[in-house]
């Protein structure tokens, strides 16, 4: 507890919520440069304990955080901002200036022209709300516990980015006991935060958690994590400040018209494998079901068996995804398990989970009954639930609203018409935070948008990622949008980079080029970002032709 002694005796002599904006703003910069130079090892470490290759994970792992960092950064660090101490800064009431159907909206994406260039084609949307949420965050001050989760290293990065500066709090950072071996990598990279006192990393396991979250020198607590982590620390903590992120089971809804178009439905399948599978399925909004028209539930099947590279049987050199522990593949186990005993189809065939491994499985055939739809698996199994065709947008609305579904973080809509009223009209009713239309909600988790669960609470309370310092009150849905397809410019098209797993030096070279090039675009450094271009360009082409290969051999 030394740690925490020391960030509160500092908080005593000199608040944090005093430091000029625009000192926060150079101890940004620099962390997120430090995220660049640091990233070969830190990725190197991340993708060993994940079973895959750097390759397949370094923009994944990167990225995200430095995008954080420098957006925050950058706003502080504005003329009229620079002087003012965080404390002082004024929450900004998000006034609508778009209509996502006849719903008040908020343009968020693209905000500069880093986001025109390397994310052609797609717009974000913050949808409006009364303005009544009780957990509205203003400007408390003091000191905040921030409990990361295992999953993904970004995550932890901007929550405590969001404590840092709407609160704004000195953060006691506690560390998942499954992922210590980054903590040195990390106490390097926010060094700057940490000799200024404003931050501090501590580890351990639920005994150390347990005693943090006692402690009543901690105004606000902040938790990434499970549902029954949320629940046993608000028993300690009482009426605390208390805001989360508990992940859930994400749907998804397979509109019939790209079903019946073979280009559509092989951009869809790319993108629910992705969702699918990222991370291994250890991500809070990793697909898990999918619900499609009956009439087109035997050809998305196929389309995702092959997609995926699926086989009759689990030892048939099927592809397996290490889980954090042997506790996760018992559980995936069970899930799939229960499906099969409720009349559902399994590829492939079920086997014993060896380990930390476990089989990627696409399930058929599933229902509300069965755990898959009402449990979070957190792992590579994704299901298929098929609906009749007859009134289908309205039945799956009621589905992915259903009780027995757990969770209102994330949810998919593919579609070959995102700009429809009907879609329009879905989005709305749905009763989850982040939509994501015609690609995965996590995108938004790397741009420039908020985060957080819909307003029925049962994935979470708050929201984070609020880089533009707007009162939380009025934050209803966020929803990022493109088409189905490549993007580009003019005779220049490319899929999204995050879709293909091609592990080869060229798409190695891609990720970093990316980073380096959203550090020079954000610290005005026009030769580094004019470098940087030159080197993504090649990659792209050579990266693109590796995955055309790939789909060669696959058709």
């Amino acid at each position: 507890m030394q740690a925490l002694k020391t960030l509160l005796e500092e908080e005593k002599s000199t608040p944090w919520s005093q430091t000029k904006s625009g000192e926060l703003a150079d101890l940004l910069f620099q962390v997120a440069e430090g995220f660049y130079i640091e990233g070969d090892v830190l990725v190197s470490d991340t993708a060993a304990h994940m079973g895959v290759t750097p390759t397949s994970v370094w923009f994944e792992v990167i990225f995200p955080s430095v995008w954080g960092l420098l957006s925050t950064a950058t706003f502080l660090n504005s003329p009229n901002r620079r002087k003012i101490p965080l404390g002082q800064l004024p929450k900004v009431i998000p006034k609508a200036n778009k209509l996502l159907g006849k719903h008040p909206a908020v343009g968020m994406m693209p905000s500069n022209n880093f986001d025109r260039l390397f994310f052609p084609g797609f717009s974000g949307y913050l949808l409006l709300g009364a303005g009544q949420d009780k957990i509205a965050i203003d400007s408390f001050g003091g000191l905040a516990l921030c409990l990361l989760p295992f999953n993904s290293v970004s995550i932890g990065v901007l929550d405590i980015l969001h404590l840092l500066c709407n609160g704004p709090y000195r953060v006691v950072a506690k560390f998942s006991e499954k992922i210590d071996f980054l903590l040195p990598h990390l106490e390097n990279i926010f060094s700057p935060l940490i000799l200024m006192k404003a931050l501090t990393f501590v580890e351990g396991g639920v005994e150390v958690g347990t005693s943090l979250i006692s402690q009543p020198e901690f105004d606000r607590i902040h938790l990434t994590g499970s549902r029954q982590t949320s629940d046993a620390i608000r028993k300690i903590i009482g009426s605390k400040l208390f805001t989360s992120e508990l992940g859930g089971v994400t749907p998804v809804i397979i509109f019939p018209e790209v079903i019946k178009d073979q280009k559509l439905l092989c951009y869809a399948a790319r993108q629910l494998t992705y969702g699918a599978l990222a991370n291994n399925g250890q991500h809070c909004v990793s697909y898990q079901v999918i619900i499609v028209p009956e009439s087109g539930r035997i050809t998305l099947s196929k389309a995702l068996i092959s997609e995926m590279g699926l086989k009759c049987s689990a030892d048939q050199n099927s592809p397996k995804r290490l889980l954090i522990d042997e506790v996760a593949t018992v559980k995936a186990k069970q899930i799939v398990d229960n499906a099969i005993q409720f009349g559902a189809t399994a590829y492939p065939s079920p086997c014993e989970p060896r380990g930390r491994e476990f089989p990627v499985t696409l399930i058929t055939g599933i229902t509300t009954e069965m755990k898959i739809f009402q449990e979070e698996i957190f792992g590579p199994v994704v299901g298929i639930m098929s609906l009749p065709d007859h009134d289908f947008s309205n039945e799956a609305v009621r589905i992915m609203n259903h009780p027995s579904l757990f969770g209102d973080l994330g949810v998919s809509l593919y579609t070959a018409n995102p700009d429809s009223e009907k879609i329009h009209q879905t989005v709305c009713h749905l009763k989850h935070g982040i939509v994501g239309i015609n690609c995965y909600p996590g995108l938004a988790f790397a741009t420039s948008l908020p985060w957080g669960a819909g307003v029925e609470g049962s994935s979470g309370k708050g929201w984070v990622h609020n880089y533009q310092f707007l009162t939380e009150s009025y934050f209803h849905k966020v929803v990022i949008k493109t088409s189905l397809g490549p993007k580009g410019f003019g005779f220049i098209e490319w899929e999204d980079p995050w879709l293909h797993n091609v592990s080869n030096q060229a798409t190695l070279r891609l990720a970093k080029s990316i980073v380096n090039a959203t550090l020079a675009f954000f610290k005005k450094q026009p030769i580094r970002f004019l470098a940087a271009q030159i080197i993504i360009l090649p990659s792209l082409a050579l990266r693109e032709i590796v995955a055309y290969k790939q789909d060669y051999i696959k058709e």
